[in-house]
């Protein structure tokens, strides 16, 4: 908004020179350049033209940032010209309240058009304003002065004397002061008389009750209404003035009041008029708006150390009064911060300003609603520039999503760096997944409106998407091998996170070994090194998920009497394939209390193999079991390298590694570590060593 330096220095004698001016607005309140003359612009926030969007709201800022008092010029309430008050029947009738909050109109016969006094004419044109009239000029004088937008209308233009604010008709036309031809529509607010349109309210008068040379009785309107249908109105019509920009804003409805008696103030003055009947209609008075203020909660917020004087120092300069629990000395006289003479005001003395008080924000500051605010308006008075950087206190507290999302970072490296793919399938299921897991039936989570059959659940498990992803891969491809990390839901229980890992192959015959190296090189990638993988007992929650497995050919993944996951063979025909499932909440918890130092050991390890002949029924993983559980002493790993049938026999080759961490282990010693592992896979699986 463009401002008079000329006004400015008027209202605050504070103001040593407008470049001064400037940069002061700069520093500690709004950005303001430097223009032609004496004049200046300034750019508000969008939440300060109610208090700020006026000469009066800037005088303050500046005459609180030299540290004054702002002095205000005072509107009193009672005419200057002597005698009876004018008398007139016009009457204001609103159609739409929620699009007006307020409307005062206010009466003035005798009036003498002529040409404004220079010096009015001087700030309106240091504003952009074009002078016309002085009573056209003293409504545009007013605004610029008090931050509400007027406007009046020749009284004998007025049809019936009556004046009606509604919405406007479907096709209806007005000209405006202008000489511009506007269509308007049922979202447009004007102001009407009995017959026709006067104007589009809070945007431009209309030609029918213009003020002409002629005029010698006029109706002042004062307004609020709706910012959000004065700016649409004003966007459609592709009309902006400095009242649309003003009313956009959602002035206070208190600047009503303030501006009309401003204007009546000037029109008693430069053109002689006499006032008559004022109205005021559908206002409902604003309540106090008190916040409290902690003197220590600022200084804590801020990082400043200011007392309750210094406080409540700044927030009077900038028009706020100060209410604390003391007894008063008699009232006097009170004005407000745009001198309107209001009553009486109660002072707190000269007695010590507590820690905790309370503050009356006015009710044009629409901004401050919260301590904060209140103490920003503070802060910015005692200069940003004056803040000291601190780092901040906090206490720090154990992360917890955050290590979640490095955990899956790294078990996608992982399994990426084997050649896998991550896929993201829908979280639900459907009926034909819940007839091969019938175990699920009671336990599933039933959507109230699925959008179809197949997904009518949500999903327990990650298994029956994963398997269908193989179908729709195999038609381009031979091998496949994916993973997914993602959220199950599983009867009352908490969701978990849960890994799948699937390979399937159209060719390979030997990709569940595959699937287990990976899944021990991810385990070592992300620290975990006491686990096992022995077949699941009977009554094991495993067996809940083996609908879309083989049963005989399922392992389950557990470490320290914890169950994680499960490995198995998927029954699909054509094809080779092996899923594994793993519970990343459980997994991410053994992994964190596995993070120990434990120092290498710096005696050599000693390897051995061992193969033997054993019928197809027996299982794998229990042997692995019962022989890393032979010798828990020596024994660092046990896997198996080697499988195939022979003579309706199973061959397998297990590497056994054994280390010592307090010396080197002889031969004889890992000799003997052998023989009774041979002596264990003989009795316990009727094993033949080859």
């Amino acid at each position: 908004m463009k401002f008079s330096y000329t006004l400015i220095k008027k209202l605050a004698p504070a103001v040593k020179s407008k470049k001064d001016l400037v940069e002061k607005l700069n520093e500690f309140a709004f950005e303001a350049v430097d223009l032609n003359g004496n004049s200046f612009e300034a750019a508000l926030p969008a939440n300060r033209y109610s208090d700020a969007a006026s000469h009066i709201g800037i005088a303050r800022e500046i005459s609180a940032i030299y540290g004054k008092k702002f002095e205000s010029p005072v509107f009193n309430l009672k005419s200057s010209n002597g005698g009876a008050p004018a008398k007139t029947n016009f009457k204001v009738l609103i159609k739409d309240r929620k699009l007006c909050s307020r409307y005062m109109g206010q009466y003035f016969e005798n009036v003498k058009i002529g040409i404004s006094p220079k010096w009015m004419r001087d700030i309106l044109e240091e504003c952009g304003l074009r002078p016309i009239n002085n009573a056209v000029d003293a409504m545009n004088y007013a605004m610029l002065e008090t931050g509400q937008p007027l406007h009046a209308f020749d009284y004998d233009k007025i049809a019936q004397a009556q004046i009606i604010v509604r919405r406007a008709k479907k096709g209806e036309r007005i000209v405006s002061l202008d000489d511009k031809n506007y269509e308007l529509n049922e979202n447009i607010l004007v102001i009407a008389d009995a017959k026709k349109p006067l104007a589009i309210a809070g945007i431009k008068g209309g030609k029918t009750a213009e003020i002409g040379t002629n005029t010698k009785r006029i109706i002042v309107e004062a307004a609020n209404f709706a910012g959000a249908n004065i700016y649409r109105a004003s966007k459609s019509l592709k009309l902006a003035t400095d009242a649309s920009l003003i009313f956009s804003h959602n002035i206070s409805p208190v600047l009503a009041e303030i501006g009309l008696n401003r204007a009546k103030q000037l029109l008693e003055e430069i053109a002689g008029v006499k006032a008559g009947k004022a109205v005021d209609v559908n206002y409902a008075k604003p309540g106090k708006k008190v916040i409290k203020f902690d003197v220590e909660k600022f200084k804590k917020l801020i990082g400043v150390d200011l007392n309750a004087k210094a406080c409540a120092s700044y927030l009077e300069k900038l028009g706020f009064e100060i209410i604390q629990n003391t007894k008063y000395p008699e009232a006097e006289p009170r004005t407000n911060s745009f001198g309107i003479i209001r009553g009486r005001q109660v002072r707190y003395g000269a007695g010590k300003i507590q820690n905790t008080f309370f503050v009356n924000v006015p009710a044009w500051r629409r901004d401050i609603s919260i301590f904060e605010d209140l103490a920003e308006e503070i802060a910015r008075l005692y200069g940003y520039n004056k803040l000291k950087s601190q780092p901040p206190k906090i206490y720090i507290h154990p992360s917890g999503f955050e290590d979640q999302i490095v955990f899956k970072d790294k078990i996608r490296k992982v399994l990426t760096g084997f050649g896998f793919d991550e896929v993201l399938n829908y979280s639900f299921i459907g009926d034909d997944d819940l007839s091969r897991n019938p175990a699920w039936k009671n336990e599933l989570l039933e959507l109230e409106n699925p959008i179809s059959s197949q997904t009518k659940y949500m999903r327990p498990s990650l298994a029956p998407n994963l398997i269908k992803n193989i179908d729709s891969n195999f038609r381009f491809f031979d091998n496949i091998k994916i993973f997914e990390i993602g959220k199950v839901f599983y009867g009352n229980a908490p969701e978990k996170l849960n890994l799948g890992i699937l390979i399937a192959s159209k060719k390979d015959k030997q990709i569940f070994f595959e699937l287990k190296g990976v899944i021990e090189n991810m385990f070592k990638g992300i620290g975990l090194v006491d686990y096992m993988m022995p077949e699941p007992a009977k009554g094991d929650w495993v067996n809940d998920f083996a609908g879309n497995l083989i049963s005989s050919e399922i392992l389950k993944i557990e470490s320290e009497e914890k169950t994680i996951g499960y490995l198995g063979r998927v029954d699909y025909s054509g094809a080779e394939a092996v899923l594994a499932e793993i519970n990343l909440d459980i997994l991410l918890e053994l992994v964190e209390e596995e993070h120990e130092y434990r120092p290498l050991s710096k005696y050599p390890s000693i390897m051995r193999d061992v193969s033997v002949l054993v019928s197809p029924a027996v299982k794998v993983g229990k042997m692995m079991m019962f022989i890393q559980q032979s010798d828990l002493k020596y024994i660092e790993d046990v896997d198996m390298i080697d499988e195939y049938e022979l003579n309706g026999k199973r061959s397998l080759t297990f590497r056994i590694i054994f280390q010592a961490e307090d010396h080197t282990l002889k031969e004889k010693e890992a000799g003997d570590e052998m023989e009774k592992i041979k002596k264990l896979l003989k009795s316990k699986f009727g094993a033949k060593i080859r």
